[in-house]
């Protein structure tokens, strides 16, 4: 990567935040076994994939339960710009940001996508960034995939132990938040 700062992007569930408890509470309490439904899906997709409502789901939602990774709030604090792409609902991942007291730069949601999978696209420009200037940070191999859609550099968040499950040949994968700040 040049040695010009970058901007960090963000995915929002297990890269900032250990939400993977909460997500898949409201499938066992409906009684689907979530193992069905990968993380990471854009809600929609992950309803319509077990026949549940996404309402139904969203009235389980309960994002108290959902606390930042160690680091993550030192990594945001320090970290000038920064711009946050979801799959997640834009009304839970509002009040998520909120009760974190989290003010991304911009931050947009499975509903700013018409319900599709995130893109980083729309995100660069509304932030006027370049691919070149931003580094998105994320857990899945669909976080990948956006990254690449875009041509923006890919960090994958080790500091989410699951994530190394998605892991490629050629990530860089960073193992705690603070390792993020060497690249920007």
């Amino acid at each position: 990567m040049p040695s010009t700062a970058r901007v960090p992007l963000f995915d929002f569930d297990g890269t900032l935040v250990d939400s993977d408890a909460a997500l898949t509470a409201p499938f066992h309490a409906l009684g689907i076994d979530p193992a069905r439904v990968p993380l990471g899906l854009p809600l929609g997709d992950a309803c319509e994939r077990v026949g549940i409502s996404v309402r139904a789901y969203l009235e389980l939602y309960d994002a108290t339960t959902v606390e930042p990774f160690d680091g993550v709030p030192e990594l945001l604090a320090a970290c000038r710009r920064w711009g946050l792409a979801s799959n997640k609902a834009r009304t839970s991942g509002r009040q998520e940001l909120e009760r974190l007291v989290w003010a991304p730069e911009v931050a947009l949601f499975s509903d700013d996508f018409g319900g599709q999978e995130k893109a980083l696209g729309p995100l660069l420009a509304a932030m006027h960034l370049s691919a070149e200037q931003v580094v998105f940070v994320g857990d899945t191999a669909h976080d990948r995939a956006c990254a690449a859609a875009a041509a923006v550099p890919f960090a994958l968040a080790g500091w989410n132990a699951r994530a190394h499950a998605a892991a490629e040949p050629g990530d860089l994968v960073l193992h705690a938040p603070a390792d993020l700040l060497a690249l920007l």
